[in-house]
């Protein structure tokens, strides 16, 4: 596995337990509890927008590891 490839599957993880995070906030009445998941998301989107620039550089620099659309099937 490339580094391009395990940082798009490390930013998909990440934003999963973002959602995650997300989803406790809105379901926790506990008003602390809610302040730390939301600042846990803040943390995490930090994180994400961080890991997002070094794929776009490495992709910049390496061209053959942008992502390319899959082909489409002929019928």
């Amino acid at each position: 596995m490339t580094v391009a490839q395990q940082l798009k599957s490390t930013i998909a993880t990440l934003k999963s337990v973002q959602a995650s995070l997300e989803l406790f906030s809105y379901e926790t009445k506990d008003e602390k509890v809610q302040n730390c998941f939301k600042q846990a998301c803040t943390d995490s989107d930090q994180v994400i927008t961080s890991l997002e620039t070094r794929l776009l550089q490495i992709e910049k620099e390496e061209p053959q590891f942008k992502t390319q659309p899959a082909p489409q099937k002929q019928s």
